[in-house]
């Protein structure tokens, strides 16, 4: 599996990690940074006139991140696979994973307004 690189500006300030597009997205009006429920993890963003949002997306086994994940669960993939997307883009990357459950870690240099994540499955 390859390691993707991407550089987004969302304009709602996040995007979407899910195993299929139809799903409902984790919202909650008093809380800030990564949101998830069982189908899909909410992941914010750098304001998109401040700026490209930095993002590496692969496999646990090539990301290299010191420290703590801001977020580690399960995530349903029922199609085995995994798509980030948000509000106006179907797909900024998608993967093939193992299994109908995925393990998601992501890594994030801000809680709220992240410049670089790094998001790694399995």
């Amino acid at each position: 599996m390859t390691v993707q690189r991407l550089s987004i500006a969302p304009e709602y300030v996040s995007f979407y990690a899910a195993g299929r597009r139809d799903v409902p997205i984790p919202t909650h009006m008093d809380r800030r940074g990564v949101l998830s429920s069982k189908d899909c993890i909410l992941i914010p963003a750098l304001y998109y006139y401040d700026g490209d949002t930095h993002v590496t997306f692969g496999p646990a086994s090539e990301i290299t991140e010191a420290g703590r994940p801001d977020f580690d669960g399960i995530l349903n993939t029922p199609n085995k696979e995994l798509i980030l997307f948000d509000a106006n883009e179907p797909q900024y990357a998608i993967a093939t994973v193992a299994a109908e459950r995925t393990r998601i870690r992501i890594w994030m240099d801000h809680p709220d307004e992240p410049e670089h994540i790094a998001i790694a499955w399995g």
